[in-house]
């Protein structure tokens, strides 16, 4: 299996990702969430390739891909832009299936994706991760999530974000993946030493503001089959119920599994197999909730 590191100069930045598989396929797009880069999909990568065209981004400001300077840059909608440059890029005829999986920030912008993509999108998959809607109206609703959430908090202060990446820039990676419950042996194999992404402070404050505007706006729903894999021991997010999803979903799955914020690196069979099972099975999945496999 060969994996290429692509880049292309898009929307007037550099911008890189990780591609593998047969480019006749159709297109598997795997967003990473913070602080990780695409390394983290390794499994999925090597899982998927044998039949589906796979792309991992490194999402603007993180390591390979060049960092905007507005912070309009690192809003929802302009990395979408990115993603469908990247897309276009990938499938120039716009003619194959698409299916995207988001996890952490990614699967936010996995959420905001699938309603560019309206009926190009074949399937949907969020790994312990809301949409931003969701997370913004989850605040109000659901207080307890204030307390899980209080890593956020300093990196919206001005000025003390700096402060703290200058001071622990290469210890914040191992110890983000320690306390959100991940085992030294499932961390991916890359360089934990490189300096944590300053763009990142951006990239949760674009988000931050995001979050403010669309309590004002009523939520999309998206169209194309939605399958929600939640590891239930996440020390950031609180497990979600089919009342706070079902309305942003036409067609919906959750299942809540024994595991941490990294479901997919602790348990890849398990995961890849659900995966690839709601890629291929035919018809709509209804809505339904399953505690655990």
């Amino acid at each position: 299996m060969v994996i290429e590191h692509r880049q292309a100069f898009l929307r007037n930045l550099n911008t890189s990702w990780l591609e593998g598989g047969k480019k006749k396929n159709p297109i598997v797009l795997f967003l990473h969430g913070y602080p990780d880069g695409p390394e983290i999909w390794s499994e999925q990568i090597r899982y998927f390739s044998r039949q589906f065209h796979v792309i991992c981004p490194y999402t603007r400001g993180t390591f390979a891909s060049e960092p905007g300077r507005l912070l309009s840059r690192f809003s929802p909608d302009s990395l979408c832009l990115d993603l469908l440059e990247i897309l276009k890029i990938a499938d120039p005829k716009g003619k194959q299936k698409i299916y995207v999986v988001g996890h952490d920030l990614g699967g936010a912008v996995a959420w905001r994706l699938a309603t560019y993509l309206g009926p190009r999108l074949s399937r949907l998959v969020i790994i312990n991760s809301l949409s931003i809607e969701q997370m913004a109206t989850r605040f109000l609703e659901r207080p307890r999530q204030w307390f899980y959430s209080w890593y956020l908090y300093p990196f919206l202060i001005p000025k003390i974000p700096g402060k703290i990446i200058s001071r622990f820039s290469k210890k914040l990676i191992p110890w983000a993946y320690q306390f959100g419950g991940l085992a030294p042996e499932n961390f991916p194999k890359l360089n934990l030493n490189r300096p944590f992404p300053r763009a990142t402070l951006k990239l949760y404050q674009a988000f931050a503001q995001e979050a403010v505007r669309s309590l004002r706006k009523p939520p999309k729903k998206i169209l194309a089959p939605t399958l929600v894999l939640w590891g239930k021991e996440d020390p950031f997010l609180l497990p979600p119920t089919l009342d706070e999803l079902e309305c942003y979903a036409q067609s919906l799955t959750v299942r809540i599994l024994e595991g941490s914020h990294w479901l997919f690196r602790e348990q890849p069979t398990a995961t890849n197999h659900l995966i690839e099972t709601f890629f291929t099975k035919g018809g709509i999945y209804a809505t339904s909730l399953e505690k655990s496999i």
